[in-house]
Order: structure tokens, then sequence, then C-alpha cells
């Protein structure tokens, strides 16, 4: 053959020397009616970027959930005030408390945190939804505890309150992945409320002067902390009315939750008591409460005076119950039947001549 070369599946034979070539695609296209060939770049350069920017998401996405977990992103949830975390909560006598819930963000960017509460002793509960907290921020939010009926409850009694904290939301943008989360409690606990209570029976009636009448006093505790009194007093409003010393088995003895003591304590009127009513109030001071709480009774004695005394009696009665009567005479004798007819005629003979 001559001079020339053939070409043939990517080889090309040029004066009796074959040699390989790499031969690059060709793409028809048509414009303006005219079909023309351009050489493939082999990739488009867009699609790369694509690829990069979705690795660097997805590697993005890893970080920060790892961070999350490793604690990097430095946010909590815990219940604490300004003097720091707070360990137990006593509730109110009416049953109810607040719980500080400090939500502290030490990270880089905003977050919101959706809040779920649960309390103790089946009282009801509120607390916010949710809270946003700006970077290197802390915000404190309020729990909120009421409706426990303190009095179903033993003092002394405890039951945790729990917050978990949940971020729903970076910077504004919601979380793909929910599941940062934190959680806190603290010990709610039941108050000693100290109730003591006394009472005085009414006598069965009257009681005359020199006798005596019992009268049964009960000392209970409706509060829900065994209890005693510190102290029990009897006061009555007449001096000549003395008290037993019955009324110290009531004192210094201790009282269950629930339970009562008694005493029968007698009182007697003096011999010289004048009738009289007289009041009788007697008052018992809780010792476990200090001395701030206190229950008190009364009622009322009718003392008779004796027979004579009795019949000398007027309805009037000075500060003792008393009454005085004061009998005054004469020294001049006392005027004869007959003298006293002959005085009369006398006077009527007198009048008859002074009438003429």
């Amino acid at each position: 053959m001559g001079l020339g070369s053939q070409t043939s599946g990517g080889r090309t034979q040029e004066n009796g020397t074959t040699r390989s070539e790499y031969v690059v695609p060709s793409v028809l296209s048509k414009e303006n009616g005219i079909c023309s060939r351009k050489e493939s770049d082999g990739g488009s350069g867009k699609a790369r970027y694509i690829g990069v920017i979705i690795a660097l998401l997805i590697v993005s996405n890893s970080a920060i959930i790892v961070a999350s977990q490793d604690g990097v992103t430095g946010w909590s949830a815990t219940i604490a005030d300004e003097d720091g975390e707070i360990q137990k909560i006593v509730l109110s006598n009416g049953g109810g408390a607040i719980v500080p819930i400090l939500i502290q963000n030490d990270g880089l960017t905003s977050i919101e945190v959706s809040l779920e509460c649960t309390g103790p002793f089946e009282s009801q509960v509120a607390c916010p939804a949710d809270v946003t907290v700006g970077p290197g921020q802390n915000v404190t939010v309020d729990g909120v505890i009421s409706g426990v009926d303190v009095m179903d409850h033993p003092a002394g009694t405890t039951e945790d309150f729990q917050v978990t904290a949940t971020v729903t939301a970076r910077q504004g943008i919601p979380v793909a992945l929910p599941g940062d989360t934190n959680s806190d409690d603290v010990a709610i606990e039941i108050p000693a409320i100290h109730m003591l209570s006394i009472e005085i029976d009414d006598p069965l009636g009257p009681i005359n002067a020199g006798a005596d009448t019992i009268l049964r006093m009960t000392l209970s505790n409706n509060g829900n902390i065994a209890d005693r009194a510190s102290e029990v007093e009897v006061s009555v409003d007449c001096t000549l009315i003395t008290v037993g010393n019955q009324i110290s088995e009531l004192t210094n003895r201790e009282v269950a939750v629930g339970g009562s003591i008694s005493a029968n304590v007698v009182f007697e009127a003096a011999l010289s008591h004048p009738s009289k009513y007289c009041d009788v109030e007697v008052q018992a001071v809780s010792q476990g409460s200090g001395g701030s709480q206190s229950s008190s009774d009364d009622t009322r004695i009718e003392v008779q005076a004796a027979t004579n005394d009795r019949d000398n009696d007027d309805g009037e009665k000075g500060d003792d119950g008393g009454g005085t009567v004061e009998v005054v005479t004469t020294g001049l004798p006392a005027l004869g039947a007959i003298s006293s007819i002959i005085v009369m005629i006398s006077a009527a003979i007198i009048t008859a001549r002074m009438r003429r």
C-alpha cells in the first residue's frame, strides 16, 4: 500500500506501523440547522460541587450530634436558684410550692427548649411549654405545684418533682433529630402541721356552795405529726372556786396523730360562795409549734348559795356575787292596844270641834 493511514477500533496504521490512540467521543449537536460535533469535557463541575456540599452537611450534622452528646454545646436544665442547686422544697400548709427551673446556655447559638414537668402527691403541676435562651444566657422559669392535701400525709413524707427539657430548635431552625435532653428532680416534703384542740364538758347542773363538780377536759391532736401540750391553763372568774390539780394530766404527754387524752378536773365552790354564774376557760399550747399554736374552750358553772344566804338574796349581787341587806331599828317602846284606841278617839273629838 502507498502512503496513507487506516484507523480501526482505536488503532491507526501509518506507513506499515500500528499505533494506539485515545479517541475522545464526540457529541453531535444541531445549531441553525447545521450539525456540528462538540468534544465532551468528561464530567460536570457543578455535580462535583453539589457532592462536596452534601458531604459537608452530613459531616456537620454528625458533628453537631456528637457535640451535643458530649456536652460541647454547653446547655443544661437544673432545679436551682441564685444559691445553687436545690435539694428539697417544703410545701406550704396550703399544699403548694414554687420550683425554680434554671436553663443555662453556654453554646454559640440560641436554643429553644420544651419542658415537661411531673409532680408529687397527685398534685396539679404547671410549667412553661417552651423557653428560648440566647447564646451565653441563663433563663429561670417557675414550675408550680398546687392542690396537695397535706393533712392526708404524715409530716416529713417526700416525693419527687421532675423536669425534662428537650432542645427543639437551634438558631430558630428545628432540630431534625430530637433527643438532646436534660432532666433534674427535687424532693418535695410535706410540712408539719401542729393542731392541738382542747374541749371542756358543760356541767350537768348547778352546784351548791360547799360542794364540787367534775368537768371532763379532752386534748386532741388534729395535726399530721405527734405533739404535746407544753401548758394547759384554767381560769375562773369566781375567786371562791378552786381548781383541782388533775389538769396536770394533760401537760407534757405525747398525743399521737388523730389521738386524744382526757382528764376529770374537780371544781369546788367554797361554803361562803354566793349565788352566781362563774365562767370557766381552758387553754392548751402546742409544744411542737414552739408556742405559736394554741386552742381554748369555755363553759359556765352555776353556784347556788347556802340556804340562809339564799333567803337574804334579793337578786342583786355585789363584787363577790353576794347581796348585802341593811336592817334599821329604833329605840322607842311599842304602843299598847288600849292606848292606841284612846289616842284615836281623842283625835276624832278634836277634829269635830274644829269643824264647828
